[in-house]
This record gives C-alpha cells, sequence and structure tokens, in this order.
C-alpha cells in the first residue's frame, strides 16, 4: 500500500504542467472594495501582513476633497472588512493621487502619495502617513521631500520588518531634468540622512520607480530611464542599497532586450535578500509584453529574462509583482482587448521561487463587461495567499470603482512536497 501510494504521488508531482492547477484557488467570489460609489474611485494599491491581514489604497474623487483623495480599507486574511473605509490624507486643498502602501511584520503600515495644486497650480510634493495595524494614525501627514522646487510626484515605498520604511519617487530640477529621489526613515517615523538621489546618469528622464526591501532593511530601487542604452526610446535600471543607505554596487539596466522601449517597472523581494524585476517590454515577439528577471541576493541575474505572458495578441501592460518568505511570486498586469474581446482584462501569472511558471497565465476578474485595468497584486509572506485588485468600469453603478480577488496559495499545498509519514 505504501508503494502504492508512493506512485501516484510521483505520477502526479512530475504530470504536464497543463494538470497543474491554473491561477490558484480563488477564495470566494470577485468583491467591491470602495463603499463610495459616486465618482471615479481609481489607482489602488494593496498591501499584506504576515498574520494575513491586507490594506487597498486608491485615489477617490468627490469625498470633501478639491477633487482627488487617498482613501483605503482594512481586511482580514479571511477577506472581511476590518472598520470602515477611510481617509488617508488630513489636508483636502490640493490634488491628491498616486497612492503607494507598505507594511512590516506587526501590520503597521505607512501610505505615501503626491499632492499637488493640479493645473495650473503649485508643483506636487509628496507625503505620508504612518498607521497602526488597527488603522489608527501614527503622528500627522508628513511631507517626504526635502526639495520643493519642481515637481516630486510618483511615490513608492517600501518597509522592513522592523518597522523602518523607504520612500522613492521622481523629481525634477535637482541636477537633472528628471531623477528618482529617496528619502529612508526610522520605525518612529524620523528620517534616517538626508534625501538622496538613486540614479547616477543624469543625461535621460528617470521616472515611474518602484521599491522593494527585504526583512533586514536592504532594499532595491527600479525605474524606467528615458533614452536608454544605444539610443532606445527607454530602458529600465535598478540601484540595490544596504539597509544604512549605502549602494551595494553600480546602477545596473535589467532588461537584456534593448530594441524599442522597456519601462514602468514593479519589484519585489523574494528569498534569502533575491528579488526580482517585471516590467513591460515592446518588439519581442508581441507589441507590449511583460518581462521579468530574476536576480540572487549579490545582484546576479538568476537566470535570463522571460516573458510572462502566454498570449501575444495584445497589449499587455502596467505590471504588478508580489513574492512570499520563500521565493515563489505572482505577477498581475493590465490585457488590453483582454479574453473574450472585452475592452481590458486583468491577468496573472505565478511562478515558484526557482522562477518555474505553474500552469499558464489566467483571467482575474469575474466581471468581462466593461474593462478592467490598474492591477495591484499583495501576498502574504508567511502562508503565500494573495489577493488582487484593480479598477473597474462601471460596476459599482457609477464610474470607476476598486474590485478585488482573493486566492490561496501562490504554490498550492500539492506541489510544494509531501511526507510519507
Amino acid at each position: 500500500m505504501r508503494r502504492a501510494c508512493l506512485a501516484v504521488i510521483v505520477s502526479f508531482v512530475f504530470a504536464p504542467r497543463a494538470a497543474w492547477p491554473q491561477g490558484g484557488i480563488p477564495q470566494g467570489p470577485e468583491f467591491r472594495v470602495n463603499s463610495y460609489t459616486t465618482n471615479v474611485q481609481d489607482r489602488p494599491a494593496a498591501v499584506a501582513d504576515p498574520a494575513g491581514n491586507f490594506v487597498v489604497i486608491w485615489d477617490g474623487q468627490g469625498q470633501g476633497d478639491s477633487n482627488l483623495g487617498i482613501f483605503g480599507q482594512r481586511y482580514a486574511g479571511s477577506g472581511t472588512p476590518l472598520g470602515s473605509e477611510f481617509r488617508v490624507n488630513t489636508a483636502t486643498t490640493n490634488f491628491e493621487s498616486s497612492a503607494s502602501v507598505a507594511a512590516d511584520s506587526s501590520g503597521n503600515f505607512v501610505v505615501v502619495w503626491s499632492s499637488s495644486g493640479g493645473y495650473g497650480g503649485t508643483p506636487p510634493d509628496v507625503f505620508g502617513q504612518r498607521f497602526a495595524s488597527d488603522g489608527t494614525p501614527l503622528g500627522l501627514e508628513f511631507r517626504i521631500n526635502s526639495f520643493t522646487t519642481g515637481g516630486q510626484f510618483n511615490p513608492a515605498v517600501a518597509a522592513a520588518s522592523a518597522g523602518g520604511f523607504v520612500v522613492v519617487w521622481t523629481g525634477d530640477g535637482q541636477g537633472d531634468s528628471s531623477g528618482i529621489f529617496g528619502q529612508r526613515y526610522a520605525s518612529s517615523g524620523l528620517p534616517l540622512g538626508p534625501e538622496f538621489r538613486v540614479n547616477t546618469s543624469t543625461t535621460d528622464f528617470q521616472y515611474l520607480p518602484s521599491v522593494a526591501a527585504d526583512s533586514t532593511g536592504n532594499f532595491v530601487v527600479a525605474w524606467t530611464s528615458g533614452g536608454g542604452y544605444g539610443g532606445a526610446p527607454s530602458d529600465v535600471f535598478g540601484q540595490r542599497y544596504a539597509s544604512s543607505g549605502t549602494p551595494l554596487g553600480p546602477e545596473f539596466l535589467v532588461n537584456t532586450y534593448t530594441t524599442n522601449t522597456q519601462g514602468n517597472p514593479a519589484v519585489a523581494d523574494g528569498s534569502a535578500g533575491g528579488f526580482v524585476v517585471l516590467w513591460s517590454g515592446e518588439g519581442q515577439g508581441d507589441t507590449f509584453g511583460i518581462f521579468g528577471q530574476r536576480y540572487a541576493s549579490s545582484g546576479a541575474p538568476a537566470g535570463p529574462e522571460f516573458r510572462a505572458n502566454s498570449s501575444t495578441t495584445d497589449f499587455q501592460f502596467a505590471p504588478s509583482v508580489a513574492a512570499d518568505a520563500a521565493g515563489s511570486f505572482v505577477v498581475a498586469w493590465t490585457v488590453s482587448g483582454g479574453y473574450g474581446g472585452v475592452p481590458a482584462d486583468v491577468v496573472g501569472q505565478r511562478y515558484a521561487s526557482d522562477g518555474t511558471p505553474l500552469g499558464a497565465d489566467f483571467r482575474i476578474n469575474t466581471y468581462t463587461t466593461s474593462g478592467q485595468s490598474s492591477a495591484a497584486v499583495a501576498a502574504d509572506p508567511v502562508t503565500g495567499n494573495f489577493v488582487v485588485t484593480w479598477v473597474s468600469i462601471g460596476q459599482d453603478g457609477s464610474n470607476t470603482g476598486i474590485f478585488g480577488q482573493r486566492y490561496g496559495r501562490i504554490v498550492p499545498v500539492e506541489l510544494t512536497g509531501f511526507s510519507l509519514e
């Protein structure tokens, strides 16, 4: 009997990939995140903590702000809302948009965003607000950038286990037309050292940064550089840092294929200090596809550049990526043309820690009547359970709303190994 069971297990584990579970295991139905459904709800961001709880943040219009504000909703791992929808920003006289969120190992979280006087008004600055795990604000809203001449926008934030965090953003006017700048913070919310520039090259436009941190606070920044190597329209670059803020080696080119446009990167930390970068790339067998590169903790590439999307007949863009503590990761993005010919869908692809795809890519949204876009994915670092949020046109009865879908582990239990005891 033991030998028979072993034979069944071996045959399952080494079955062709087509027999593997596709798309993870949905946990319940697709759900609406925003409670307020009038006007535009846009640009979601999400993070999950080691207890499985998660927070979704987005841009919301018409709730007492002059135009846009930053709103959020906390959830238990079961998908049950924790409290009500809440406003993140305190000041309501400007345009607040483009939020990013990160959490530490205790579930405390920090939200950052861009605040501006809008069209014809003052240039934007980057602001932040810290929260305890129960959603209580920790201190006041604070400005992150020190340099206030020219626009500072498109922020991204990453947190270490102990609560320290780093914010990066696109900044105009500090020695280049558009550069990537950063500020480190202690768990108390106090700045660690001065604002710093991430990019070394200052001859091109540097924009759309993404940042990820490991449990000890080492971090990596990825961004788009216009002009790129060899005169290409744009490339993706990266820079690694120690937790002290000391650069670990020089800035580096992420994409191997340098013809046409490569940009809009997303980065996630993996196991033992490794990381993965995903981006949207033009001209490698499809008009735009989603490409990636894995890295070891040393900063050396781990394997070749890879394509995430299976279908190459549509535009694939705006990737988001999240990883668990074992280094398994999941990518979500928007595909125009979508599944079944709708304007756009949100699609995902799961990977084992060695970069092996777990089945084909899969549609995440259930509602397909109108366009679905702007995917944001978050993963519980302990279990690997993940959630994807996105923008849905018309589904909440108004303009656009924020919707989500929860999933089981990135790597299902049946693919993680077996005990014969």
